[in-house]
């Protein structure tokens, strides 16, 4: 996937791998999501997957991937569908020439006018703490490694029409936020980027969910790529499709706020008595909440007693 300020283009997709996702069939897979500590999500259903070792090195001009790196992916994703298939049914899989490790799914949704994509995230790189290494690493391959934690990330994005075949396109993303950037901190080896997206986060999901609520680390509401995103609790196509609705309709309530939001928190950390919080949630109706009545944020240890979080949430 490239990023083009406002733009995301897709330049390469491998039939047979569509193939394989086209006899996917959307059944429960029974897994669970859960966040780590490093509030990274996974899922998990207690059945190993492997994945192979990968060549590290790669012409990000090139838009077509190697034979090799193809084939790997494909026995790779002949797997992950078998144990996920409701994670992936309905999804299309594009080739990102600058995230190799991160191969991405998308799927294009219209509400009324407008338009969002889905854009599912499979993340490859090892977590030592995680998985079982079968071929350590070298300086040109990954490690070759097992595990039962798939890791992703997953967000619907709103967007312009888009301009996409089945070969490719230009995805032109609707631009909701001016910048989220707001300067530098440090100097030489120690300078900083700063931005704002993580405190947007937190204040558009807080608006939304009932009060007291405590979902760390699950926001339902992201910002990213200057606009807002949101993260569906349940992955496969209904809860999709759900979640699509809701957050069509959500955008309104917010839209006319956007600059505000935007202005004020580049100068104040969010907090849950800020006068701009408590305006907005005035705008929300009192039943909007409800649908997270059932969202549930569990701490746990696993194994190897590190922090984990179990998040269970039931459609109603």
């Amino acid at each position: 996937m490239e990023k083009l300020l406002d733009t995301i283009s897709f330049r390469y997709s491998d039939p047979q791998i569509i193939g394989l996702l086209n006899e996917i069939t959307s059944e429960p897979s029974g897994y669970s999501y859960n966040f780590n500590q490093n509030e990274d999500s996974f899922i998990k259903n207690n059945t190993d997957f492997s994945v192979p070792a990968i060549a590290i090195h790669h012409d990000v001009s090139k838009q077509k991937p190697s034979d090799e790196y193809l084939d790997t992916l494909r026995t790779l994703f002949a797997n992950l569908f078998r144990i996920f298939p409701d994670v992936f049914a309905g999804t299309r899989y594009f080739f990102d020439a600058a995230e190799i490790l991160r191969p991405c799914f998308i799927q294009i949704f219209k509400a009324e006018d407008s338009y969002y994509l889905y854009l599912l995230r499979i993340d490859l790189n090892i977590r030592l703490s995680d998985c079982s290494i079968n071929i350590s690493a070298t300086n040109d391959r990954t490690a070759a490694y097992s595990s039962q934690k798939l890791f992703f990330e997953s967000l619907l994005i709103p967007i312009k029409k888009p301009d996409l075949t089945t070969r490719g396109g230009e995805i032109p993303i609707n631009r909701l936020f001016s910048s989220t950037w707001t300067g530098e901190t440090g100097t030489g080896y120690h300078l900083n980027g700063q931005w704002i997206d993580r405190e947007i986060t937190k204040l558009i999901s807080t608006v939304f969910l009932p009060e007291n609520a405590r979902t760390y680390p699950y926001y339902p509401f992201k910002c990213d790529f200057n606009t807002v995103c949101f993260s569906p609790p349940i992955l496969n196509p209904e809860g999709r499709r759900s979640f699509l609705t809701y957050m069509h309709k959500s955008l309104p309530m917010i839209i006319a706020d956007i600059r505000k939001i935007e202005t004020e928190l580049k100068t104040e950390k969010f907090r849950k008595d800020m006068p701009l919080l408590l305006e907005l949630k005035k705008k929300v109706p009192a039943e909007w909440t409800k649908i997270w009545s059932s969202l549930k944020i569990s701490p746990y240890l696993n194994e190897n007693e590190m922090k984990e979080y179990l998040l269970e949430f039931r459609l109603s």
